[in-house]
């Protein structure tokens, strides 16, 4: 088999759903469509005219609009997009369980999936009966199955809970099956729908380990995450879908980027560069903002007249955006912003971990900084928060707010604010290398040793 064969084609691939408010609609469309079209043939059979097309009583989803990829044997295509974004559609239609609106897909060779946690067991058999289950899915035969069920049972590593019924099962003790039983019957092609997040830290290790295996044997890899890091380690190449269109597909840094709305062709404006522009030419700044930062005012290019926040852009110590930081390491957020003119206004910059906990709160008003500039100057102020990244490995979102402050550190009037952005991913391997700190933060500490002199 050629490694240039290609073993997924996609053509013009689109999924369409109906979505109806009530129940009463997806009645009404059942029904009276029937009812317009034997209305239409009685009225032409008499030689009236027809009375037009029936209502629909349903709004159009397409979660999947026209897209076209090809993927060759032994690639790892990563698909990344936000929610919503036609990922898992398109995941299920290439294993086979959902069905197109329009366009095609041919999959070449075995398939193996893991989509939603648990799919593909019954949750009423035991671990086992499911592992042979879904050996003779796969068209194994049981014997073959046999032939392997060691290795699975080893790998997944739940002992003798693999005799009990799934259903009693853990989310993380049912990854661990359904990814052993998947990886163990060397499909052709992996299908994996972010569920390897479910299982524990080392089991994730040990699933990359196989996977990276399993490619250098030649098996195609298909990986869907919100795991940017996972995309630019594991994966050759990228798509990047949006509102169920292909946006971008290549290289997956450059994926990346788009994913975090950054052009695909220019670099980062750096530090210096930008801070030298806002002094300059806004005109000239402020049309390229879109492509300089994560966030930007949607209205438009004008500034807001009464101040407001224009752009964010989350840089690392090399001006580029910063997605992975080591423990420590500095991040620089560039807060663009019409000031208010009556210069009340203060810039709030807040991180959040993956729990939706606030970590941390700073603003220009707790740290003393003007947030004006004189009438005289250029509209478009810049604030710089420098902050070291003295966290425990995780990701990290980031929020910016303008807000007039009601003292003595309450907010007053909102004049703009981001949402989260990000998330930055503060990396730490605790296993493999001495960390600066355990826990959630890193306090500032130092140590110093004390000679103690015996008497005599």
């Amino acid at each position: 088999m050629s490694s240039d064969e290609i073993v997924i084609d996609v053509r013009n691939l689109s999924k369409r759903y109906e979505i109806y408010e009530t129940a009463r609609d997806r009645l009404k469309q059942l029904i009276l469509p029937r009812v317009h079209q034997a209305a239409a043939r009685v009225r032409t059979a008499a030689g009236l005219a027809d009375f037009g097309l029936p209502r629909t009583y349903f709004r159009e989803l397409w979660a999947l609009d026209d897209v076209s990829f090809q993927v060759r044997r032994g690639e790892a295509l990563g698909i990344i997009g936000r929610n919503g974004s036609g990922k898992s559609t398109l995941l299920q239609i290439l294993a086979g369980t959902l069905a197109p609106t329009s366009g095609e897909s041919q999959v070449s060779g075995r398939v193996a999936a893991l989509l939603e946690l648990g799919s593909g067991f019954n949750p009423e058999f035991t671990g086992r009966e499911n592992v042979f289950l879904n050996g003779l899915l796969l068209g194994l035969a049981r014997e073959e199955v046999e032939n392997r069920f060691d290795e699975i049972a080893a790998f997944a590593d739940i002992g003798d809970v693999l005799d009990r019924p799934v259903k009693t099962f853990s989310s993380g003790m049912l990854i661990r099956l359904a990814f052993a039983v998947q990886v163990a019957l060397d499909p052709d092609i992996l299908i994996v729908d972010e569920a390897l997040s479910v299982g524990d830290y080392f089991f994730q290790q040990k699933c990359f380990g196989r996977i990276r295996q399993l490619r250098e044997q030649g098996m195609t890899l298909l990986f869907v995450t919100h795991d940017m890091n996972t995309v630019a380690s594991l994966c050759t190449r990228a798509v990047y879908l949006q509102n169920g269109k292909l946006r971008y597909d290549g290289d997956p840094h450059r994926a990346i980027r788009a994913y975090f709305g950054q052009s695909r062709d220019e670099k980062t404006i750096g530090a210096r560069d930008v801070a030298h522009q806002v002094a300059g030419t806004s005109e000239s700044l402020l049309a390229r903002l879109p492509d300089a930062a994560q966030w930007r005012r949607k209205s438009g290019n004008s500034p807001p007249a009464n101040g407001g926040l224009l752009a964010v852009a989350i840089l690392n110590a090399n001006g580029d955006m910063a997605t992975t930081v080591r423990m420590k390491e500095r991040i620089y957020v560039h807060v663009y912003f019409v000031p208010d003119p009556s210069a009340q206004a203060h810039i709030y910059l807040q991180l959040k971990n993956r729990f939706d906990e606030i970590i941390f709160t700073t603003s220009t008003y707790s740290l003393d900084l003007s947030a004006t500039v004189e009438p005289q100057t250029d509209p478009i102020a810049l604030v710089e928060f420098d902050v070291e990244m003295s966290l425990g490995g995780g990701g990290y979102s980031i929020s910016v707010m303008m807000a007039c402050p009601a003292p003595p550190n309450g907010l007053g009037t909102i004049l703009g604010q981001t949402g989260p952005l990000g998330p930055v991913t503060v990396e730490a391997h605790y296993e493999l290398e001495k960390v600066p700190f355990l826990g959630p933060f890193g306090l500032p500490v130092s140590a110093r040793s004390i000679e103690v002199i015996a008497e005599g």
